[in-house]
């Protein structure tokens, strides 16, 4: 399993120049086939490519569950995954976004989207956790990887009962490592209505409605949100937190699940 390679580089500092090598993040190809069909060539990190499988189908709204699929073949030397559904399951991939979407269309489109994805709020009593178990365990998240320390260059998302990490995936693509991280739990039947995830980069839209079908309650990131993310965990009546970094950090939506 290659996680990283190394590159020869120059280094300046202001007018000084050197030459050295540096460690980088490996993108791995993995091409997806459903029922013989190209779905997906997903960019990512050589490792838990099960998991990133199993969770790209969930999130994508392809499977519900585990024994949808007849049959699961994972090539890493060729990178192909071959997915064959079982004959009953006549889910296609959709699309999310509805034509003509503007601004003036903006509360109709959620109402809409929320609706397609059969998804509903997050409850309000679910799960709550301490400031300060969110500096603990986001640092906790970012320090996972070693990857990352080497590099800069991986992305970590841990799901969290509010008291420990119960689930932890690192990929070079932050959507990828979500991906994992939901594959993972969808292994391990690890409910996701009562957790709260971490998330080591930007919390964009996308990534909102992959937790959004579950009624995942809080999402907490390092970075920034985006406006169409913040308005859709307002929507949902999810709790999303950015800029956690040291002891500081931004609630945006649904504060009162942070203590």
């Amino acid at each position: 399993m290659i996680k990283i390679k190394k590159y020869p580089v120059i280094r300046y500092d202001k007018h000084e120049k050197e030459s050295s090598s540096e460690s980088m993040i490996y993108e791995y190809p993995l091409s997806l086939f459903v029922n013989e069909k190209h779905i997906a060539t997903l960019l990512c990190t050589h490792e838990k490519l099960d998991a990133l499988v199993w969770g790209f189908l969930r999130t994508q709204g392809i499977i519900s569950d585990m024994n949808e699929v007849e049959s699961f073949e994972l090539d890493e030397k060729s990178g192909v995954v071959k997915i064959k559904l079982d004959a009953n399951n006549d889910k296609q991939l959709r699309q999310l976004l509805p034509v003509g979407f503007n601004e003036e269309s903006r509360a109709d489109f959620f109402s809409k989207l929320v609706e397609s994805l059969n998804c509903k709020a997050a409850e309000d009593n679910c799960l709550s956790i301490d400031v300060s178990k969110v500096y603990e365990l986001m640092e906790e998240n970012l320090s996972y990887s070693e990857a990352f320390k080497q590099t800069g260059g991986a992305h970590c998302v841990a799901l969290s009962d509010g008291e420990k990490i119960v689930v932890i995936c690192e990929d070079v693509a932050r959507h990828n490592a979500m991906d994992k991280a939901i594959g993972e739990a969808l292994m391990q039947n690890i409910s996701l209505n009562d957790k709260i995830i971490f998330i080591s980069g930007r919390v964009s839209f996308e990534m909102i409605l992959k937790v959004a079908r579950f009624g995942l309650p809080i999402v907490i990131s390092k970075s920034a949100p985006t406006s169409l993310s913040i308005e859709l965990a307002q929507k949902l009546n999810i709790t999303l937190a950015g800029f956690v970094r040291g002891e500081k950090m931004k609630i945006y939506t649904c504060p009162y699940r942070i203590k």
